[in-house]
């Protein structure tokens, strides 16, 4: 019985990330639409974005010592109502505060269950959690990628309002609830002695996975939240927003299951990703004609897409004795690289327009490779290479 509560739990947990990118992709592709009811600028718009994004760094620092003490099953259950409860005041909201207040609470719940899924995979499945956590992924980008074209070709007919988006995501958590009751989560290793613990804890890798996240989710929220927004100013297309934020997600959907099956190691991948990026911001800067732009999107979801399970699934495995703990920062550091970028991407759009943008996400894709390159690789007490 035990056996297939436990298997039950990928599923849900995948379709826990397939709702939150729902809410993802769809707070994407609405944002300019809700701005222009709120009657914000680009920097009020980067505001409501790193208002979701401070939650997020908030959330893990609050939940996750909080899970390894409580368990993970219980403050997976706890921060599930937290999501939808968001999403249903954002749906409902009608001033910008009450909006702005309600995504806040929405990242709350977000990272809530991220992080702290993510840890229970790595308790649950050790010695393949670097599998799973690309199988959840694809989970969330999938909801991504379906979200726009859904939410747009209903919007442009008038079928719903925007508001649907924050309906859809609160309503698949609800129904989600039952199955995670039902499931089982496996316990963490065996601790080792506390000084090793601590000492571990306080390694120059554990920073530099920090560091790596950051510069990452950086990159991720500066791509995506504002393409639709880039393609309809610039080239007053808002079809090919839709298109470019989905084939985005997309194409990190099948990146994700690729290097799920690869035997590349982790480090490598993370290598690659940043790398990768830096070349297409550059080109994105440089070319720009509308359906290169849209390609070199595509092209970011291929190479951007193993980079956060990875990230995630060394610190997790590194840290087993620790791994909620160790989820929780690093999603708090994702988070405070997705505060930090819209309000700076914002500013750089209003000054210099928004092709100025993607040297900022440049900088930031250069920094995480260098950051990886130099320090990224495990050598400290208590750590070992997450075994794929």
């Amino acid at each position: 019985m035990n056996d297939k509560r436990l298997k039950l739990l990928i599923p849900v947990v995948t379709g826990l990330a397939f709702f939150l990118g729902i809410e993802s992709g769809g707070f994407q592709l609405i944002l300019l639409k809700a701005a222009r009811d709120f009657k914000l600028n680009a920097s009020m718009m980067g505001v409501v974005v790193a208002s979701q994004y401070s939650a997020i760094t908030l959330g893990p620092l609050l939940f996750g010592w909080v899970a390894d003490r409580i368990g993970k099953k219980t403050t997976l259950l706890a921060g599930m109502p937290l999501f939808a409860i968001g999403c249903f005041g954002a749906a409902f909201s009608n001033t910008v505060a009450v909006f702005t207040g309600t995504v806040f609470i929405i990242g709350i719940g977000y990272s809530v269950c991220e992080c702290i899924g993510s840890s229970a995979v790595s308790d649950s499945f050790p010695g393949r959690e670097g599998r799973y956590l690309n199988i959840m992924q694809c989970g969330f980008s999938l909801g991504a990628v379906l979200s726009p074209l859904i939410f747009s070709n209903l919007i442009s007919r008038e079928l719903v309002s925007w508001h649907a988006v924050f309906l859809s995501a609160g309503g698949g958590y609800v129904l989600l609830y039952p199955l995670l009751i039902a499931a089982h989560i496996g316990k963490p290793a065996a601790k080792e002695n506390e000084k090793n613990v601590t000492s571990g804890m306080l390694s120059p890798f554990l920073l530099t996975l920090l560091a790596a996240m950051l510069t990452y989710v950086a990159m991720e929220t500066g791509a995506a939240f504002f393409a639709d927004s880039l393609f309809v100013t610039e080239y007053s297309n808002t079809e090919l927003g839709a298109y470019a934020i989905s084939g985005f997600w997309f194409a990190m959907t099948v990146s994700r299951f690729v290097f799920a099956l690869s035997k590349m190691k982790p480090r490598n991948m993370v290598l690659l990703g940043f790398a990768a990026a830096f070349l297409l911001f550059v080109l994105m800067f440089f070319f720009r004609f509308q359906w290169i732009v849209m390609g070199i999107f595509i092209s970011l979801g291929i190479v951007m897409g193993p980079v956060w399970p990875m990230i995630i699934g060394m610190g997790t495995s590194s840290y087993q004795e620790r791994s909620g703990t160790v989820a929780s920062i690093l999603t708090a550091a994702g988070g405070l690289g997705g505060a930090i970028i819209p309000v700076l991407i914002g500013i750089a759009v209003e000054q210099a327009g928004f092709y100025s943008a993607f040297c900022l996400l440049a900088a930031a894709a250069a920094l995480g490779f260098f950051v990886m390159w130099f320090w990224g690789k495990p050598n400290c007490i208590g750590n070992r290479q997450v075994n794929r």
